[in-house]
């Protein structure tokens, strides 16, 4: 009960008229702005990028525009940012398996999991945040999500229904120590990655910062092969601070992957960011015939050898048919005397 009064102390909203309604006719119904605090670092930025001390509390503000001509009911969630297999920085979902930080940035967060925005309206949302205690070097970095209730009824543009949120990227820091990123290769196994026979390959960024325009290749090699059999690059992705992460590599083309083998191969991975650091592994690692048979199975409709299962009926069925005509012939033999 303490904690419901607590958020209800903590929120409060506005309610603004907006001026036109544009967004309303590029089937649009609402958008997110950030309210840029006095310590946000750089202005340019459309995201919250805030200087911090500890154990300070201040509030955050958004502004969500409804264009519709009905009231809106949004849910808000601050999430931690994290590394896809794509390697792509997210900020969409909680998840606080990946990270390998005490400190997290959606515990600093009190707010209210939904709101209503009347119809034509502008709201201002409220969140406070709390500053840990103990200082922190580097950087706590994720997103507020606002999103419309999954009760409400989806936006449909040109006959499709759409269903879209908007992300407020939130980075905190409080002083200037450069922190230099660690990558590290933590496994790799085979798997089934969304209904694809690949093998994932889980890495860690142990420290409190982010890397940029990361230049990812990867080759998958048999071992003592020179020709690589499975290869992956990506240009320009992005790694969380302090976050674990999985890449996925896929055996053959996402969609129309073909069967694992089991063998002995072996992994040679790169990683370069725009600041010029750069790690390179190099491990070999074995796909058992189980371990193969487990993803084949998952990913693929395996047709069964039935070849013993025939030989075995055939034998019966003559044995049958032997036998049929042993008992004809005694009983002829008998009718006969």
């Amino acid at each position: 009960m303490k904690s419901k009064l607590l958020i209800c102390l903590l929120f409060v909203t506005f309610f603004l008229p907006i001026k036109g309604y544009a967004a309303e006719t590029n089937n649009v119904d609402y958008s997110v702005e950030p309210i840029l605090p006095t310590n946000q670092i750089d202005r340019g930025n459309t995201f919250f990028d805030l200087k911090v001390q500890p154990k300070t509390e201040q509030k955050i503000q958004l502004q969500i525009n409804n264009f519709a001509k009905t009231e809106q009911t949004f849910q808000i969630s601050v999430n931690d940012a994290k590394t896809n297999s794509n390697l792509v920085i997210d900020y969409s979902k909680k998840n606080k398996t990946q990270t390998t930080s005490e400190k997290q940035l959606s515990d600093c967060f009190n707010y209210p999991k939904k709101v209503t925005i009347p119809a034509q309206k502008a709201g201002i949302v409220s969140l406070t945040l709390k500053v840990p205690k103990e200082k922190f070097d580097g950087i706590l970095l994720g997103g507020i999500q606002i999103k419309k209730d999954s009760n409400a009824k989806k936006t449909k543009i040109n006959g499709i229904t759409t269903d879209y949120d908007y992300i407020v990227g939130v980075m905190l820091s409080e002083t200037d120590k450069v922190i230099t990123p660690k990558l590290t290769l933590e496994s790799i196994k085979p798997d089934a990655i969304h209904n694809n026979a690949g093998i994932k390959v889980t890495l860690k960024n142990s420290q409190p910062i982010n890397l940029t325009a990361v230049k990812m290749q990867g080759n998958i090699y048999k071992a003592e092969k020179k020709e690589p059999v499975i290869t992956r690059v990506i240009e320009k992705g992005s790694i969380a601070p302090a976050s674990t992460f999985d890449l996925a590599f896929y055996n053959g083309q996402q969609g129309t992957t073909k069967p694992l083998k089991a063998g002995k191969y072996r992994l040679e991975l790169t990683f370069q960011d725009e600041k010029n650091h750069r790690w390179d592994f190099k491990s070999d690692f074995t796909i058992s015939k189980k371990q193969a048979e487990v993803v084949n199975n998952q990913v693929f409709v395996v047709k069964k050898d039935n070849t013993l299962l025939y030989i075995v009926i055939g034998i019966l069925l003559a044995l049958l048919f032997v036998v049929i005509l042993l008992w004809l012939k005694h009983r002829k033999k008998n009718e006969a005397e």
